[in-house]
């Protein structure tokens, strides 16, 4: 190729790079911003992980509630951007731990957390959304192989922190923290409860 000719070709690559570039930005923020609707959009979303009471049973710290499995889901409508409101739900299995009376020491114990909340996020060009929870709901204790104890539920407080990474296909990778805060005052003990629930999992937002 002659000189002249190797000159012309890189002076029309040099046009068209930075057009290329500016297609290429607008077609990822458009795909971007599909998955994030400004119009409301039915969101779908399933996890899994642990869970482990923060507090003790007690204030002599004797008795606790074991740290096990969490798993759950929920749905949800993503109003804008920033915005959701979802209702929830997650089963955790425990057991009880350090109980002199041995009322609970060793006995499985089904926990059921549900209710709702409002996710505030912060979606960003690179497609992370962290996040945090606000809402209320209710936690239930049935203690499956516990005889002569009834199962009984609370009021609960929740709140939690989170990050999701969406892709292109509508589909979002999340992890979070969520604790609930209840009063457990049965079995002899009277305290508060924060229980944290750590877990990752998938979310589905409806085309639209």
């Amino acid at each position: 190729m002659s000189t002249r000719s190797m000159t012309q070709a890189a002076l029309l690559l040099s046009l068209l790079a930075p057009a290329a570039a500016s297609a290429q930005s607008t077609s990822t923020a458009r795909g971007y911003q599909s998955t994030y609707s400004t119009r409301p959009t039915l969101v779908l979303f399933a996890n899994g992980g642990g869970n482990s009471s923060l507090t003790d049973l007690n204030d002599a710290g004797t008795a606790a509630l074991g740290t096990s499995w969490t798993a759950g889901g929920g749905l949800g409508v993503q109003l804008n951007r920033y915005a959701a409101v979802r209702g929830t739900f997650d089963f955790a299995r425990t057991e009880g731990k350090g109980v002199a009376s041995g009322t609970l020491d060793g006995r499985r114990l089904n926990r059921y957390f549900y209710g709702g909340d409002v996710q505030l996020r912060y979606p960003s060009a690179s497609g992370f959304a962290p996040y945090v929870l606000l809402g209320a709901g209710a936690v239930t204790i049935d203690p499956s192989d516990a005889t002569g104890l009834d199962n009984f539920t609370k009021f609960a407080g929740k709140g939690g922190l989170g990050v999701e990474y969406s892709l292109r296909n509508h589909v979002g990778l999340f992890a979070q923290g969520a604790t609930y805060t209840y009063k457990y005052d049965r079995d002899g003990f009277d305290k508060r409860q924060w229980d944290l629930l750590w877990t990752a999992g998938l979310s589905y937002r409806l085309p639209r």
